[in-house]
């Protein structure tokens, strides 16, 4: 394999994604409801990610300025619909040896308050249909994490367990927004981190590339000078960093001591400043909550949480002094435009400060132990 010697240490992807045909709803959809297919390509669900998307596998900010060059791969990746035979070439080309990969498409149609219970699972069993056929091309080298509805608890419930256990997913995908207001640690949800818990794999919180439900952070630029800088630079990291202390602090991680979650595609340098501050206001403000924790939210967080670095964060060497090198994990984001891709892998390798131990657990290690895949 290539990127700069990266072939002397093992590589597995935490988070790479898929970019869904058009036709996979009309193939896996459940019958009642092919009725809907139209909805699900309508312009209506891009026009919530401002202000455009476009290009190769969608990057945000494409139209509002030319387009930085890309490798050739991508015009081939594309001529193929970025089949899984083009996600494999990819991986060698980055020096990738395994992935868990993650949706796309099938992530932003979850993105409504209003969709209708049933349909929000029938289109996470239809995801979940197609991308195991998907991983099927070489199931030793692309794993996946499980899309499910948050718009019913139960059905979700129902969706994990078969995911995990007949379709072989690695993991859930976790939603760290609230989805008709319900959070992440309201008592609504005990069921599904119960289940998620007993199957024994880990909740990936992963923001998503639209802005339609109502609460999320960056709908507050909309109208408003450059509020795509301004929504994009703020989403991930602070719907994560919301998601997170909803956990920490919730009580949900105190409750379900061997649930895993791990938060991507968010950077991870916010982290060490985070469970400063919410330990701070714990110890000042604690004592007035519905819900006691026995311990400060960072101990839970150590205790159960994984951070997704990005390839060139130059922040990472502090947050490693902070809090140590076991729990961070590593990603490409290809095919999106905002990755590295083909030298996502380089670039992390070009990093200073970090010990080749350092790079060895985060590039493998951290993620085989994270999705269970080491053993």
């Amino acid at each position: 394999m290539s990127a700069g010697g990266a072939a002397r240490l093992k590589v597995m992807d935490s988070d790479l994604h898929t970019i869904e045909p058009p036709d996979l709803w009309d193939r896996y959809l459940d019958e009642p409801f092919k009725k809907l297919i139209p909805t699900l390509n309508a312009d209506r669900w891009r026009a919530q990610i401002a202000p455009a998307a476009a290009g190769p596998a969608g990057g945000a900010l494409d139209g509002l300025r030319p387009s930085p060059p890309v490798h050739p791969f991508y015009e081939v990746a594309a001529g193929r619909g970025y089949d899984a035979s083009s996600h494999l070439e990819a991986m060698d080309i980055e020096g990738v040896d395994v992935a868990v990969l993650y949706g796309t498409h099938g992530r932003h149609v979850q993105m409504r308050d209003d969709l209708d219970p049933e349909f929000a699972a029938a289109l996470a069993r239809a995801h979940n249909n197609w991308t195991r056929d998907y991983c099927a091309t070489n199931p030793a080298r692309l794993k996946f994490a499980a899309q499910i509805s948050f718009h019913d608890v139960r059905l979700a419930v129902a969706e994990a367990r078969r995911a995990v256990t007949q379709l072989g997913a690695v993991a859930i995908i976790g939603n760290p927004n609230p989805i008709n207001g319900r959070h992440i640690h309201d008592l609504y949800f005990e069921p599904l981190w119960t289940c998620v818990e007993e199957l024994g794999v880990p909740v990936g919180f992963h923001p998503t590339g639209v802005w339609s439900l109502r609460d999320n952070i960056a709908r507050r630029f909309f109208g408003h000078p450059n509020a795509a800088t301004l929504g994009i630079a703020a989403h991930n990291p602070v719907e994560s960093m919301l998601g997170l202390a909803s956990l920490a602090v919730g009580g949900v991680l105190e409750r379900h001591e061997d649930l895993r979650c791990v938060f991507l595609e968010a950077t991870c340098g916010w982290l060490p400043w985070w469970l400063w501050r919410l330990d701070e206001t714990w110890e000042k403000f604690g004592g007035f909550d519905d819900v006691s924790l026995a311990a400060p939210p960072s101990q839970y967080v150590r205790r159960q949480c994984y951070i997704g670095t990005e390839p060139d964060e130059g922040t990472l060497r502090h947050v490693i002094e902070a809090l140590g090198d076991s729990q961070i994990v590593f990603a490409t984001d290809y095919p999106h435009r905002d990755g590295l891709f083909p030298a996502a892998v380089a670039s992390f390798l070009a990093q200073g400060g970090l010990t080749r131990q350092t790079q060895a657990r985060i590039l493998w290690d951290n993620c085989a132990r994270l999705y269970s895949l080491d053993r």
